[in-house]
């Protein structure tokens, strides 16, 4: 009994054809290659995300600053001057 279930699993490739039997040899390598590749490209960063998280860093530091400016400011006038000074340029 077990020769012939040997000798099936055996065959088993014998009688596929070559398409069939090399698309489940490779399936699972297809698979794992297009995991690592997602991974690779969660974990790199491209030049144009470096600039936009410094643009990001760089407008959160000059809204501190405003508000700092803001908060110290003691009169109207001085409010005034501080959102003129951190006055986008759009």
């Amino acid at each position: 009994m077990r020769i012939i279930t040997m000798a099936s699993i055996a065959l088993i490739p014998v009688l596929l054809s070559g398409c069939v039997a090399s698309k489940i040899v490779t399936a699972p390598f297809k698979a794992a290659g297009t995991v690592v590749e997602t991974a690779v490209d969660a974990t790199t960063q491209t030049q144009s995300e470096r600039e936009e998280d410094l643009g990001r860093k760089v407008l959160a530091e000059r809204k501190k600053e405003r508000d700092l400016c803001l908060d110290e400011a003691e009169n109207k006038q001085e409010r005034r001057n501080c959102k003129e000074a951190y006055k986008r340029d759009d």
